[in-house]
Order: C-alpha cells, then structure tokens, then sequence
C-alpha cells in the first residue's frame, strides 16, 4: 500500500499489481486475468484492515468486487482521514476513470464529492466536529481549507470529473455533472469560474463529430452542457456561486446554445434559460437578452422547442420575482411585475393556441401551475401562527403549487445536496450515537403520525395567514383573469374529441385548482372559480336540462379533489364552507365507496369539521361520520368473502385510528362520547396490531374530554365519574379479559396493549407538565373554529384536566398493570418497565410503582449482564411548570 502512495502513471500502476499479488488482480486492456485468477482471488478477505482492503479490491480484476469497493470510497475516506485520502485513495482513481464497466464509473462519480470533501477540508470524520453528511446539507457550515488537498481536488480530481461527463454513457455523464454542480458551492466562489465552469464550456463548443465517437455524441455533449450551466447559474441563487460569474461566462454559452442548429439542444437550451435568469441577479440582462432569447424560443420552428417553453413559463415567472426579491427597490418590482404579465402571458396565449395540439395540450397541462406562479411567495415568510412564534416553515409551498415544488423550494427552502447510499464501514458503525436531551426524548416518544398531522394542520394555517397578510398584486389578478382564467375552468369541461386526453386535462385542473383558488382568494370565488369546482365534481353541471342526471367525473379527478379540499375549504372560510362547500362533500365525497376517495375522506374530516360554525352542524356531520366508519365497507366488515372483500382495508381503518386525537379536541365531550367513542371500540380490538397501536393513543385525549370541567351537561362531575368508568370498565373486560376481579384471560399482545395505553396517559401526563412556552397549542388555538379553548393531544393540561387523568392512572388503570410484574413472558414485563419508566415523577416515585419498577429494571439487568449489555436508565423527566396538585398525596 506504502508504494502506491506516490502518483502512479496507469503503465506503472498495472507493472506493480503483477508483481505484488496484495495489491490484487490487474485491470486494463493489457492484464491477463485468464493467467493472473486463482480461486482465493474470487473471495473477498474480510480481516484486511478498511483501506488496505479498498485497495487491493477497487483494482481487482473481478467487476463486482470493484462495485463494492468503489460504493465505499466515500466512507472509507472520511474514516481514514486526508492525508490517507490524499496519498493513497485519490491515486486509485485513476484506472476507475477508464474501467470498461460503466456501472462502475458511474457509481465513481457519486463518490467524488464527499471524497473531495474529506480531501481539502480539515477536520473531517466520524470522530471530529464537522461530517461530510452536515457539509453536505449545509454548504454554508464554516469550514478550513488545506492548501495541498484543495490543489488536489481542483486540479486532479476536476480533471477525472471531466473524463468521466465526457463519457459516453448517460447515466456516468449525469452522476459526474451532479458531482460537478455540487462541487460548486463546496470550493471558494472565486474559483468557481476559473476551474469548474470550463468544463461545461468546453462541451458546448463540440460541434464536430470525432472519428470513433457514437452518433449524435457531440450533440448528448452538449446538451449535458445546456443540464450543468444551469445548475451551476441555480447555485449562485443561494449565493454559493457569484453573479459576475454567471454574467460574464455562463450566460453567453448558454445563449449560444439557444441558436444550436440541434432542436435537443435548443430545446434544453429553453430548460436552462430561468435558472440562468435567477443566478444573474441582473435586471438589465434579463430585459435586454435573457426574456428576448426566451421568447425567441416560443416561437422556434420545431413543435417540441415551443413546447418546452411552455412547461417552462412557470420557472420563469418565479425567477423573475427573485430578481426582484434579490434587488429590494419597490420601482425594480414594479417593472419586474410589468414585464412578467406583458411578456409571459401572452406566450402562454399563443402556446394556448398553438396549430401543434401537442404544444396546446402541454401548456395546458402546465397552465394552473402558472397562474398560481403570481402568488407573491415571495413577499414575507411563511411562519406558524401566534405571536409567540418565530419558527420559519419552509418549503411547505409546494402543497399548493404541484408542478413548480422545485422552484418553490428554492423560493422558501435551503437546498439539500443527496449522494448515492453509503455502504457502512466499522467506523460508521461504531460512531459515538448523538446525546438525545430529555425534551428530545419526549417528543421521540410520541407516534410520528400524531406529528405529521400537527405539522400538517400549522403549515397550511399558515399559507392561509400568509394569503391574507400579503395580497397578490390586484393587476395580476385583474390581467389573468381577463386572459387565463376563462381557459383554465375550462378545462373542467373540456371536449377535444379524445375521452383520454380530456380526462388528462380535467385532472391537471384538478390538481392545480387548490393553487389557484389560493392566488385568487376568497373574493373571487363566486363565478368562474365556483362553476369550474361544481363541474368538476358533476360533469353534467352546466347542463340546460332539468332531467340531466349527475354524471360521475373521473376517479383520478375525484380522488384528487378528495386529498385537497379541505385546503380549498380553508382558503375560503368558515361562511362559504357552509353553504357552498358542505353540499357537495356529503353529495360527492362522505358517501363514495372508493377506497382512495374515502382514505382522503377520512385523513381530512378533522380539517373540514375545524370549520364548521356551530355544534349542531359539528353533531350532525360527526354522525354521518360515525355511521359510514361503523358502515359494512368499514369496521363493520369482519367476513372476507367474494362479494365482500374489504376485510383487507386495513390501511382505512388505520387512517380512521389516526384522525380520532385530532377529532376528539374538535367536539364537545357528549359528542365524543355518542360518536367518537364507540369508534374507538372497534378499532382497540381491530385485528391488525398496527391500527390498534395507533387507537391506544387516543385514550389519554378521550379521558381529558370526559374531565367535569370539559363537559356541557348539567351535573357534570356525575356524568364525568360515569363515563370515565365506562371508559375503564371496558378496557379492563375487553382488553384484559378481567371479568372477575385480580383474575386476567387475555393473550399477551392485548395485556402489553393494556401497558401502551397507560403508557400513552403517563406520557400525556408529562407533555402537559411543560412549561408553557415550550408548548404548540397556543398556535392552534386561533385554527379551531376562533375557540379560545381549542385543545391539541399531548399539549397542556388545565390542573383540573392533569388531576383528572392522573387520578384516573394511579387508581385505576395502573394497578391491573402491576400485577403484571410477575407475568410469565417477558415481553409483556419488558413493557411494564417501559411503561414505568415513561411516567411522570409524581407517579414514578409512588411505592407502589417504584418498588415494582425497580425489581423489573433489577431482572432486566441481570438477563443483560450475560450477554455484556447494560440498562440504559431513562433521563429525568423535563422541567413541570407548578400545579397545585403536584404535592397532592395519594
């Protein structure tokens, strides 16, 4: 290995192998493997230190053997350390760049730039402050360059990435340039243009076929040129590559390559044309050259150039207002806004009615996501709701404009660079884990469902908050409505003679329809917006006829209106929802008997019911729920047969689980008592163990809803006690089999059903202890229906409600799961201690509970102490604000 530390030429490179069997088989047109393979070369020697072993295997003359070993370049480097790097893993490189298998220089490609970055930059690995994985996804992270390794990186190793884009596979041609884009925003900016942007450069201006070349090869060159220019001009969007470089050296190649006498070219040339517009950070060029050579390309002779404006005018657009966003000057957005609407609609008119149907349809597909590109998502940030709050969300755009989330993202997200899976090495796997805080741990413990709806339910709060604090333009709104909007519903009713492509197009209307029902507000709903909704869901709306029939629309529209239209039903507010909105979700949408259709239903009645104005509308519409969930294509199924096939839907009945937290702090307690809870039932005795996992975290938010304090009927402790019995009562018959007291029948996976649920109340118990500040509810109380008392599973808890509960734990649903200390399998007493574990102090330290949790926790480390193993006692419990029942004895 010590002999391959020097710069090898590839002659002397393949001299050594011969000669040293350890350095392993030999590659390249002059080897002889047929004389050189003995059978121990085919297995791969395991006990060989890390880099030794990458060495010898990435020159083994046996393919996969190299696969494997290049895979792991990448970790090996960062394992090792530079100066290993540099001195003998960057000297492998190059016969890889050659290798005749072109999976293998394409997986080479992928490992270039985390190798580079262990090369040039100090203090990276496993066990320093900085990993390649952070650098990655912050190329903002400060770092301190080695001079020898950045001379390697930006001379040799930039040299390998050119041999490899100019390779003659695709996919080695598309690895190397994301290598090379990515490489951009890793080295200093002033070199970006000396050493990374010839090479882009350089494929542009190969023109003429070379003897021994493919067909068409020159021309794939340089349509990977027109692919790499415009990623490198999208990083100077962040600031990771300077504008003077995409003016003065990126820009006059890529308006070169939009006069390429190749349509492919010109056509990707078109593609490249808005990153390029947002990396120059320049007004005058965009005016004078960019937007001219755009609209040039509009009108190109080949159909398919015109086409790709077409899908490109929403890029455009979003580029365009970050010009202005980057200049700051009111005049600048002024003028910027002016020239959007006078140049971009009206190519978007004229691709409208293109004599090529495929540029027609094609723009059509792309024109919803081009109105909603006048959004103003520029203008402020999109934060969750209250005042306390100061967390920016990003790139949550991209829920609303579906065909622009790249562009979106780059409007409101950081980007992320990604490589190829890692292949573990001993020192990934041996890494230090990450210190986990006790806050940290608590929100880990917490189902990842229960999360995502809360995230999800604040993001979109919050575009509805940013509509409404930053209005779009009133002449944007008054041009596209004068000039798009009329196409745009149109395509609800669309008819070109082809069932398949109306279909098509009433799908993309479909699916961009929440966007532009965001753009336009509330304010314009009643008319076009209105009768392209009515048409979408009854095809047979704008008929004459009074004996018309409702005609179904297609599925995938149907399906696609049913995931977004409770994000319709916000943008527009409580009073439409009622009367306009409601109708057609229980005519169209409660009662389909489609699985999507209903798994969408399901997944986002708890949105829709936040809006509804009074309780009685709230009861009248959580019993329909009730009774299609109870229904026979539900819960009610529990026989498979030919005409009953829907014991399998389990996934429905999961997403049923999932919604119940969120839907019980939406009700009053008597509403979740008749409707809510008899649902929940079902599904703690659902045969799938996951949809009964998922209810178990409903229990804590039921009890909470039946607190005395919470109920609206007179004499409300009674009716509380009652309940809560009922509740208990239930658990302890179905769940436990316990009908006869101290004695248990059930199985072993319903008495550690039985530990998760008092589990899940004790976690309850501890979320409700934080100190307010560190709590989420106070941004969701302003979302629920303008109640001040709107309540969020596992936030605070009133002292009354964590009184209630914690009575509720220690006296009734704690002392069933004691007894189970002594349970004859040790699963069911792994998650007794586990359940012990997770309880709030005040319950913790009681005799009872820490006299049996400490004999679990003596017994779990005796098993462990055979095998070498410790028990990893759980943190203390997060600071808990003072109740007054905190010291209360029990």
């Amino acid at each position: 290995i010590n002999r391959h530390n020097n710069n090898h030429t590839h002659s002397s490179t393949m001299a050594a192998a011969a000669v040293d069997e350890a350095q392993g088989i030999p590659i390249g047109e002059s080897a002889d493997i047929s004389g050189t393979l003995r059978f121990e070369d085919l297995t791969i020697d395991d006990d060989l230190p890390l880099l030794e072993r990458v060495v010898r295997y990435c020159r083994s003359g046996i393919a996969l053997q190299r696969l494997v070993h290049v895979k792991m370049l990448a970790e090996t480097a960062e394992t090792v350390g530079m100066s290993a790097t540099l001195s003998t893993l960057v000297p492998l490189m190059q016969p890889l760049v050659s290798d005749p298998e072109s999976i293998i220089r394409q997986h080479l490609a992928s490992q270039i730039l985390p190798l580079s970055i262990v090369c040039m930059i100090r203090d990276v690995g496993p066990y320093n402050d900085l990993s390649v994985e952070q650098i990655l996804q912050d190329p903002t992270t400060p770092r301190m360059f080695v001079d020898a390794g950045y001379k390697a990186v930006t001379s040799a190793i930039v040299s390998h990435l050119h041999t490899l884009i100019t390779d003659v596979d695709m996919d080695v041609r598309r690895a190397a340039s994301e290598a090379l884009a990515g490489l951009a925003s890793q080295i200093q900016k002033k070199d970006v243009a000396t050493v990374l942007v010839p090479i882009p450069v350089s494929l542009a201006q190969e023109l003429r076929p070379k003897k021994g070349t493919p067909e068409g090869f020159h021309e794939e060159l340089r349509i990977t040129a027109c692919h790499l220019l415009a990623e490198l001009a999208g990083a100077a969007e962040n600031g990771q590559v300077p504008p003077a470089c995409v003016s003065d050296h990126i820009w006059p190649t890529v308006l070169k390559l939009c006069q390429d006498p190749s349509f492919r070219v010109r056509r990707s040339a078109a593609q490249a044309l808005p990153r390029v517009l947002g990396g120059t950070g320049s007004l005058r060029l965009a005016e004078e050259s960019i937007l001219p050579a755009f609209e040039e390309l509009s009108n190109d002779d080949m159909y398919r150039v015109r086409k790709s404006t077409g899908e490109c005018l929403v890029d455009m657009s979003r580029s365009l207002m970050l010009l202005a966003q980057a200049s700051g000057a009111e005049e600048d957005k002024i003028m910027i806004k002016t020239v959007r609407r006078s140049l971009l609609i009206p190519i978007a008119l004229q691709l409208l009615s293109d004599a090529n149907k495929f540029v027609r349809h094609g723009m059509m597909q792309f024109l919803g996501p081009f109105i909603a590109s006048f959004y103003p998502l520029e203008e402020g940030v999109l934060k969750l709701p209250g005042n306390e709050s100061d967390h920016v969300l990003e790139g949550i755009g991209s829920q609303f404009f579906p065909h622009a989330s790249s562009m979106v993202s780059r409007l409101n997200a950081s980007g992320a660079s990604t490589t190829s899976s890692p292949t573990p090495t001993p020192a990934t796997l041996d890494a230090p884990e990450p210190q986990v805080s006790a806050r940290e741990q608590l929100d880990q413990s917490l189902p990842e469902f229960i999360v995502l709806n809360r995230v999800s339910y604040l993001t979109l709060a919050a575009v509805v908050e940013h509509r409404r604090s930053n209005p779009p333009d009133p002449k944007d709104l008054e041009e596209i409505q004068d000039e798009l909007l009329g196409h745009f519903c149109a395509l609800s009713t669309i008819s070109t003679g082809d069932d398949n492509t109306d279909a098509e197009m009433r799908v993309y209307c479909a699916y961009s329809y929440p966007a532009v029902v965001l753009l336009f507000g509330y304010e314009h709903w009643q008319g076009q917006l209105q009768e392209c909704f009515l048409a979408l869901v009854n095809p047979n709306h704008s008929a004459t006829s009074e004996d018309a029939l409702v005609a179904p629309p297609p599925l995938p529209v149907k399906r696609c209106l049913a995931s977004s239209l409770h994000t319709v039903a916000h943008v527009l507010g409580s009073e439409l929802v009622e009367t306009d909105i409601l109708p057609v979700f229980r005519q169209f949408f409660l009662l389909d008997t489609d699985d999507s259709v209903r798994l969408n239903v399901i997944r986002n009645f708890p949105w829709l019911l936040a809006l509804l104005p009074t309780s009685e509308l709230k009861a009248e519409y959580l019993s329909l729920w009730k009774d299609i969930v109870k229904g026979e294509d539900l819960l009610g199924a529990y026989k498979r047969s030919a005409t009953n096939p829907m014991l399998l839907n389990w996934r429905q009945r999961d997403h049923v689980s999932r919604s119940l937290p969120d839907l019980m702090g939406l009700a009053t307690s008597t509403q979740v008592h008749e409707h809510v809870w008899p649902v929940l039932q079902m599904l703690l005795v659902d045969s799938v163990s996951l949809v009964r996992e998922d209810a178990e975290w409903s229990i804590p938010t039921l009890l909470r809803a039946f607190c005395h304090e919470n109920v609206d009927v007179d004499n409300a402790k009674r009716w509380s006690a009652d309940c809560c019995q009922e509740v208990i009562f239930w658990l302890k018959e179905t769940i436990l089999g316990s009908k006869n007291k101290g004695e248990v029948t059930a199985n072993f996976s319903k008495r550690q059903l039985y530990c998760r649920i008092c589990a899940a109340v004790g976690l309850s118990l501890q979320f409700g202890d934080l100190e307010p500040n560190e709590q989420w509810d106070r941004r969701f109380r302003n979302l629920i229906a303008g109640e001040e008392d709107g309540y969020v599973a596992y936030q605070t808890l009133s002292p009354s409600e964590r009184k209630h509960l914690r009575r509720l734990l220690v006296y009734d649903l704690l002392p069933p799961a004691l007894e189970m200390k002594n349970d004859r399998v040790t699963n069911v007493r792994l998650t007794l201690m586990k359940t012990l574990q997770g309880m709030p102090e005040d319950v913790r330290s009681l005799a009872s509970v820490s006299e049996v949790l400490q004999e679990l926790e003596d017994e779990a480390e005796t098993w462990e102490s055979f095998t070498g193993g410790e028990v990893s006692r759980p943190p203390p419990p997060p600071p808990m604000a003072q109740h007054p029942d905190h010291r209360a004895a029990i």
